[in-house]
């Protein structure tokens, strides 16, 4: 035991070098700051913002009853947002102007004969003016909601016109004889009132889509620094002097293990810290919806096998690595071995982030299940909705791997492969003793 806890304190000195714990922080930082970047420019593009007035039909009474209905929009803080243009309609110029100046990115413009044509019963338009500047994908939202207001003043004055000729409630039916009901949803054997599955859908994957991102990113990173270690190690003769030492195959097979797992752990705390930040601010306007509220929460039991199935992956990921480091002879040759990790690491990802295994063919089903990978990545979706048999079934199945594979490792630790190359083997060497006497005869 000492022997194992010498070998996995020298592997994370190893592991945990000062660059390496630096650019996880510096990763991390990242992450947490582009997501509060994006969810404040978020939260101002959807805040209320002001726009402007361009009134070419003074005096008219319906001109006068479109802008008090902007002015309703907006409530209490009306004035503080709607504000009145002095520019003259028509003159494009100035109206562009005088919008810089008061810090207007939309307006409105009423055109002249605006009441005049309503009461002649003949259509007429309201303008929109728009200042465009390089500010980004969110920088268009503000003529969104510009765009969003005309057809409300429409409906405001379609809805006084038919109340003057048939009452208001003749008008509220005449122009919405179908309400829109309550939505009932159907969760995990239970009915909710007032959500859609839209709206569960979206929390849904603003809080899960970063686990497999994670996942994938801490394997390839962990598996490259593993399959690294030891093709250096190749390299620089020291795996020699290791293997010399008369500690068992099996601690030191366990020590490097154990030490790259602790490694990748808090490698994968760390970036879901900044993961949940960055995602937070990106999904943060959308859905809105509690999922503890409609039966999807998680709990402290929940986390812990979410924390324990990481665990197990990035295990089975390192003795991957192992195995494939064992074929290579130095640190150049080493990263043409992480081919194989990384596509097993994306192919689930990518599954999991756009589809669920229930939605899955049963040949794909069985593909996914025995990828090690997959079951981290899809192990919030299947607590949420209460398949705790696949959740089980994937805790065994990675510990079963988990352990062939540190067996297949301590094999070739025993052996002279590490040391000897895949072309000094037993069996390579008798294949080709049987090659050359073919050559002769």
């Amino acid at each position: 035991m000492n022997h194992l806890f010498n070998l996995t304190k020298k592997e994370l000195r190893e592991l945990l070098t000062p660059g390496a714990i630096i650019s996880v922080i510096v990763m991390m930082v990242i992450f947490m700051s582009i997501g509060t970047l994006i969810g404040g420019e978020i939260e101002n593009a959807t805040a209320p913002s002001k726009i402007g007035v361009v009134n070419g039909d003074p005096g008219g009474d319906w001109s006068e009853f479109a802008i008090s209905s902007i002015e309703d929009m907006y409530g209490a803080g009306a004035a503080d947002y709607v504000v009145i243009l002095e520019s003259p309609y028509g003159d494009n110029d100035r109206i562009a102007k005088e919008m810089i100046e008061k810090g207007l990115n939309s307006a409105l413009g009423i055109v002249p004969g605006f009441s005049q044509s309503i009461d002649a019963q003949e259509q007429t338009s309201i303008e929109g003016y728009y200042i465009f500047s390089n500010s980004g994908l969110l920088g268009s939202t503000a003529s969104l909601v510009t765009t969003a207001i005309m057809p409300e003043i429409s409906n405001r004055i379609s809805h006084k016109l038919v109340s003057e000729m048939t009452g208001d409630a003749s008008a509220d039916f005449l122009l919405s004889p179908i309400k829109q009901n309550t939505p009932f949803t159907y969760i995990n054997g239970e009915i909710y009132e007032g959500v859609t599955p839209i709206e569960i859908s979206t929390s849904i994957m603003s809080q899960t889509m970063m686990v497999p991102i994670v996942i994938m990113i801490i394997i390839m990173i962990i598996g490259n620094m593993v399959i690294a270690s030891m093709g250096t190690e190749k390299e620089n003769k020291t795996l020699e002097t290791l293997l010399t030492m008369p500690v068992n195959r099996t601690t030191i097979v366990s020590g490097k293990l154990l030490a790259a797992a602790i490694v990748g752990l808090v490698y994968g705390m760390a970036y879901m810290v900044g993961m949940s930040f960055y995602i937070g601010g990106v999904t943060g306007t959308a859905g809105g919806v509690n999922l503890s509220d409609y039966g999807l929460g998680l709990g402290l039991t929940d986390w812990a096998l979410i924390a324990l199935m990481i665990f197990l992956a990035i295990f089975c990921a390192l003795g991957l690595c192992m195995i494939l480091g064992a074929f290579t002879k130095n640190f150049k040759a080493a990263q043409a071995m992480m081919l194989p990790i990384s596509v097993l690491a994306m192919l689930p990802m990518f599954v999991t982030m756009f589809s669920s295994w229930s939605s899955l063919p049963p040949v794909m089903q069985g593909v996914l299940f025995a990828i090690p990978f997959s079951h981290p990545m899809m192990v919030m979706n299947n607590l949420m909705f209460g398949d705790i048999n696949l959740v089980l079934a994937g805790v065994v199945y990675l510990a079963v791997f988990t352990l062939v594979i540190i067996m297949i490792t301590v094999r070739l630790y025993k052996s002279d492969i590490l040391l000897t190359g895949i072309g000094q083997t037993r069996a390579a060497n008798l294949t080709k003793a049987l090659v050359t006497k073919r050559k002769k005869a």
